[in-house]
């Protein structure tokens, strides 16, 4: 698997902004044009190395078998953390491969021998994680938690979690997003990006969630590896409850280079914890952003909702969060049709369960209890019916199958 950099020009997509792009080529003549824009400021600040091009390349090698050949240099300790990454993705999922990396070295330069990065920045999607890697970096806060660190800059990708080319659906959310950032006193930079279209030519179910959304973080944080000493990224789980997942604290920190350090932030604390501490956040009172099913609305129907939902209204912060959810839809009873499928599911059911019970809400425990056993009756039975999806001429029946399955007041998304 070649890479060949191609100049920075403005961007034919993004107006005032500029496009960096590389071809990566691997066996039988097969290529992908990569691609990232960023905005036309921040244009000096663009990698020179590389680092970003040889992790969003690191899933695509192990999954196909393919070695990479750059002819950027490539920091010496981010070549060492590599093989790190490379041998947890091997014992998380031991189909995927080695693999061998040809490129010149990047020695380590003291400060005094190269420009020194001075800035701190953190992503920004919105969500619960992200407003809580914030709310602890800001001085002087009144949640009940120390502040343990800076933040400058909030880093928003257009590409991630909404389609890269869905403009009705992204500029709602940036627009609140920005509206956050300017409340909370900190430089936004949104980003774009074509990186989740190279999970179309790669033979690994559910690539992005299981194994490269946290690259596709540290991409985006090294192509601007000039500006930042540190990127902060939020933890989707606690180290008590880890599995192989695509952000994981024993990976994030080994995308680090010599100058730039990642930071897995949060997982000491659950999503229930996060979430009291930003239902204290004024801003994330009005701009807490959990779904993708209504741009910068969240549609209270569905399970991410819905879970976010119960935990605010157990830990007693309904009232001032009125405006993020429509509160007419919520019922303790619909609970018990919320469909409970992934490891994850089950993680943030636990930790809502001894919430609840700390809070004296009994009925939220019986109805978790009750979607639990519903859930351990429907899994097999839904697993069957995404495998009839898959069948000509039968796919049809599967659809119906699954719909009437997870028929209910609660969309599984």
């Amino acid at each position: 698997m070649r890479f060949l950099k191609g100049d920075a020009s403005p961007s034919p997509e993004t107006p005032g902004y500029v496009r960096t792009v590389g071809e990566i080529t691997w066996r039988q003549g097969k290529t992908f044009q990569l691609w990232v824009d960023v905005p036309e400021a921040c244009a000096e600040s663009l990698s020179d190395t590389g680092n970003p091009w040889l992790l969003a390349m690191l899933p695509m090698a192990a999954s196909l078998g393919e070695d990479i050949e750059l002819s950027l240099p490539v920091d010496a300790l981010l070549l060492e953390n590599v093989k790190g990454v490379l041998a947890i993705w091997r014992e998380w999922y031991p189909e995927l491969h080695d693999v061998h990396i040809q490129c010149p070295v990047l020695s380590y330069q003291a400060p005094c021998q190269a420009p020194c990065a001075t800035r701190t920045a953190a992503f920004f999607s919105g969500g619960i994680d992200s407003y809580f890697t914030i709310a602890r970096r800001i001085p002087g806060n009144d949640f009940g938690i120390p502040t343990v660190g800076r933040v400058d800059d909030l880093l928003t990708v257009w590409g991630f979690d909404v389609g890269v080319y869905d403009e009705a659906q992204f500029r709602p959310l940036s627009n609140m997003l920005a509206t956050s950032a300017q409340h909370l006193g900190l430089r936004q930079i949104i980003f774009r990006t074509n990186l989740r279209a190279a999970e179309k030519l790669i033979p690994f179910k559910d690539m992005w969630r299981r194994l490269s959304h946290g690259v596709g973080l540290a991409f985006i944080g090294l192509t601007l590896e000039r500006t930042y000493k540190e990127v902060v990224i939020g933890s989707s789980y606690t180290y008590g409850n880890l599995f192989p997942w695509g952000s994981h604290p024993l990976q994030d920190v080994l995308f680090s280079t010599s100058s730039l350090q990642f930071v897995h932030d949060g997982a000491s604390f659950t999503r229930v914890e996060k979430t009291d501490v930003v239902a204290k956040l004024p801003i994330a009172q009005s701009a807490l952003h959990v779904c993708f099913a209504k741009g910068d609305s969240n549609c209270s129907r569905c399970d991410k909702c819905y879970r976010t939902m119960m935990t605010l209204d157990l830990l007693g912060h309904r009232k001032h969060t009125r405006a993020l959810f429509d509160w007419s839809a919520y019922r303790v009873e619909a609970i018990r049709k919320l469909f409970i499928r992934s490891r994850g599911d089950k993680i943030f059911k636990n930790d809502i369960i001894v919430a609840a019970r700390k809070h004296h809400r009994q009925e939220i425990v019986d109805a978790l209890s009750a979607a639990e056993r519903r859930s351990k009756v429907l899994r097999p039975l839904v697993k069957a019916s995404e495998w009839l999806m898959t069948q000509p001429g039968i796919w049809r029946l599967g659809i119906t199958a699954k719909a009437f399955l997870l028929r209910g007041p609660i969309r599984k998304i």
